[in-house]
């Protein structure tokens, strides 16, 4: 019956719900007696209860914990064992003794709030309150019942609207105590978001002021090596010496681009891309690396799908970056599919490999800046992947299996962000 009554309560929760504080308790008091119609006349009936009911208050509480530990999930909560389950047995012998007081003002409430934010402290479920009530509700009743109570329906009506004073309030207490947990982990959420947006700014400038003091400095070797390179007979032993510095030279300088790169993106300049051509174009200037050459790369469209609006020269280096880690993480034979597909809202690009994969703990990294697991690696790969995608207002996924390769999923919306410029 409890229960059953207990469903018309949603609509005040509805109204009412999560903006619980301690200056509104009695306004949010006053507002559940009333629509539970809990007046002064139910006061003074539940108070001329308390001879009759505080001597069998004991059993009641027994019957209670019989029934809620037949259940194993209820019994779980009590980690504390035979202890704890006789503390709150004298708890709830307290809390019934003080149903029958005739007082139902603020501190009332309080005490009734509190038990509620006690319950998700320890973990009981929310059903529990609700089950757990209604075993009280048939005790109180068949107590009064047996002793042939004058006015009985009138006081059985006024027990049953007081558990639900209580009910509501303890429930309320859930709500709200649930709700400041999402709100605590909003904020926990966001400052992670701020700190971390403030640890790649402070990444940004360092590396675009190594970029700078390096960029020079090296240019200028190069020029200097070349000229000494020209001077030298083709016999001469130390040309392949020169040619190997040449060749660690371009590999800082394209470290030193990826910083500039990452550090300073630029705003994309958003054009129609066709993916197909870009996808040729992106294999013919890879077509040297020799990591390529060992697998196959496969493209797939449907009719009317192969494009998109987007940076093309943002989406190049993308391509580039992906297809050759999937090749780098590819053996003999292996197979690197490109694909593109409308879906709702967008556009969704697909390199995947069938390559090593990555375990879990280097999945949830990778795409962090200056995280790689290759020797000769900077770790901005994927990071400049990820800045691409996020500069076009898409996002970024990756999805791996050791020994089953990897999938990286990005979803292009079909309007490009307000900040990016119109070709």
């Amino acid at each position: 019956m409890l229960i059953r009554c207990f469903t018309r309560m949603g609509s005040f929760f509805a109204a009412y719900g999560g903006r619980y504080n301690a200056d509104m308790s009695k306004r949010l008091l006053e507002e559940i007696q009333a629509y539970v119609g809990f007046t002064a006349r139910d006061a003074m009936n539940a108070q001329s209860l308390a001879d009759l009911v505080r001597p069998q208050i004991p059993q009641i509480a027994e019957r209670f914990y019989q029934v809620l530990l037949r259940d194993p999930a209820a019994k779980a909560v009590f980690t504390g064992g035979e202890a704890q389950i006789a503390r709150q047995h004298s708890l709830l012998c307290q809390w019934l003794a003080g149903l029958f007081e005739g007082v139902y003002d603020r501190s009332y409430f309080d005490a009734r709030f509190r038990i509620g934010a006690t319950h998700v402290r320890v973990g009981l479920p929310q059903r529990y309150m609700l089950l757990g009530m209604e075993i009280i509700w048939e005790e109180l009743a068949r107590i009064m019942r047996e002793a042939a109570l004058p006015d009985l329906e009138e006081k059985l009506d006024s027990i049953h609207k007081l558990l639900m004073l209580d009910l509501t309030i303890m429930l309320e207490s859930y709500q709200e105590s649930y709700s400041e947990a999402v709100r605590g982990a909003e904020r926990e959420a966001l400052e992670a978001q701020l700190m971390h947006a403030e640890h790649l700014a402070e990444i940004g400038q360092l590396a675009a002021s190594l970029a700078h003091e390096i960029k020079n400095p090296l240019a200028g070797i190069s020029g200097a090596i070349q000229i000494l390179a020209e001077d030298m007979p083709e016999n001469d032993p130390h040309r392949r010496i020169i040619h190997e510095v040449l060749r660690q030279i371009d590999r800082l300088d394209s470290t030193v681009k990826d910083l500039l790169l990452y550090a300073r993106p630029s705003r994309p300049s958003i054009r129609e891309v066709k993916l197909d051509s870009l996808v040729q174009r992106v294999l013919t200037l890879l077509r040297e690396e020799p990591a390529l050459r060992k697998v196959r790369v496969e493209f797939s469209a449907r009719d009317g799908e192969a494009s998109f609006l987007a940076d093309e020269g943002q989406m190049e280096q993308l391509l580039i970056n992906l297809i050759l880690n999937a090749a780098h993480a590819s053996d003999e034979g292996g197979v690197i599919q490109v694909s593109v597909r409308r879906q709702d809202g967008g556009t969704r690009l697909k390199v995947s490999d069938t390559g090593h994969g990555m375990k879990p703990d280097v999945l949830a990294k990778a795409l962090e800046p200056f995280f790689t697991t290759k020797a000769r690696g900077t770790g901005l790969g994927l990071a400049i992947c990820r800045r691409i995608v996020e500069a076009h207002g898409g996002t970024i996924r990756l999805e791996s299996k050791v020994a089953q390769g990897t999938t990286v999923s990005m979803d292009f919306p079909f309007i490009p962000p307000q900040n990016a410029k119109r070709d």
